[in-house]
């Protein structure tokens, strides 16, 4: 079974603000983009990788790939804000031989090797897994505003993350929802009777939103 990846690096979730891609920002020696896609170099289970970036920023994503040597990125592709339409478009530069999909963040740096092994083998195991880590707080529910509902035990809550891994037969099924896409795939999935496989993952696989995230990042980077 061939695994590739598809890395995002372009939507509004991957700004900090008006023209400032996280992508593209340098923790330490390297930029953000460079440090998951060496990552996923290094895994001996992913074939290939598909990067999606903004039209403009094609160049940037090319420079990127040449001076890591990062030979497994097959395309560039440019991207827009909507991410179902950016799944659309790697899906058509996925090989006919790819049978498994993992789908990453490229404003998660520190995803660990380990963790993209052991979602790679629970996706072709279970048809989809999600990288997720434990809540570690109290979690409160409330339906409207900020009105407390009830509590929820915090054993069965899970924090989602990427990367997320589809068979590609499920996730055609994610490219066919009519269902409103927010920033996780397998939440097109719940209805369904597909089973979705937790692989636990940890805190360092943050993801970068916001300035102070870049200082945490600098952090978990040594600097």
């Amino acid at each position: 079974m061939s695994a590739w990846a598809v890395v995002l690096a372009c939507g509004k979730d991957y700004e900090i603000g008006p023209g400032i891609d996280v992508a593209f920002l340098t923790i330490g020696p390297r930029p953000v983009l460079a440090y998951s896609l060496q990552t996923l170099q290094q895994n001996d289970l992913v074939d290939g990788i598909i990067l999606i970036v903004k039209k403009e920023r094609i160049d940037n994503a090319l420079q990127v790939v040449r001076s890591y040597g990062l030979r497994k990125v097959k395309s560039i592709v440019a991207g827009t804000s909507q991410r179902m339409g950016n799944l659309k478009k790697a899906y058509e530069q996925l090989p006919d031989d790819a049978t498994v999909i993992m789908i990453h963040d490229a404003a998660r740096p520190f995803v660990d090797g380990d963790v993209v092994t052991e979602a790679i083998k629970a996706g072709k195991r279970y048809g989809a897994s999600v990288a997720a880590v434990r809540s570690p707080e109290a979690v409160k529910l409330a339906e409207k505003g900020q009105k407390v509902t009830r509590s929820l035990d915090r054993n069965t809550i899970w924090l989602a993350q990427s990367p997320q891994v589809f068979k590609r037969e499920v996730f055609e099924k994610i490219l066919k929802s009519s269902a409103k896409m927010g920033d996780d795939e397998s939440a097109l999935l719940e209805k369904s009777r597909q089973e979705i496989h937790l692989v636990v993952s940890g805190a360092n696989n943050m993801k970068i939103r916001t300035v102070k995230d870049i200082e945490t990042a600098g952090a978990l980077a040594g600097l």
